[in-house]
């Protein structure tokens, strides 16, 4: 029994130490939720994740616009159409709903100079989707 609780213990620690980035809320509209995170993985160029939420009772179209500031100016914008069900998440890369920056580097994109912004989201009930 003493052998197993550091162990125990240890594996506490580690996966409390794994824990997941959060989403930054973005904006609303009708029901769909919009947020975002950044994935930084070594070697590779930065990934701005989107999370769209459907709390709604009926499908959605949604068209999502943001724009990426370095330094307090516009460097890209991005756009971006999707239908969504009811109830349900679209995350990041498993949906397909992710941007790759081209004007910012990946060490720019982790610092304090660069800023995403909404600049439009546009969500229309629909019958379902395609």
């Amino acid at each position: 029994m003493k052998q197993v609780l550091p162990l125990v213990a240890f594996v506490l620690l580690v996966f409390s130490s794994c824990k997941a980035q959060q989403f930054t809320p973005a904006g609303s509209d009708r029901g769909v939720d919009v947020s975002y995170r950044w994935k930084h993985a070594p070697g590779k160029p930065s990934e701005l994740l989107l999370k769209l939420v459907n709390t709604a009772d009926s499908a959605r179209t949604v068209h999502v616009g943001l724009d990426l500031y370095y330094q307090g100016l516009t460097v890209e914008q991005f756009s971006a159409d999707t239908c969504i069900r009811a109830g349900r998440t679209m995350n990041g890369k498993l949906n397909g709903f992710y941007f790759v920056p081209q004007a910012v580097t990946p060490e720019q994109a982790e610092g304090p100079d660069v800023r995403v912004e909404m600049t439009g989201i546009n969500a229309i009930p629909v019958a379902e989707c395609p």
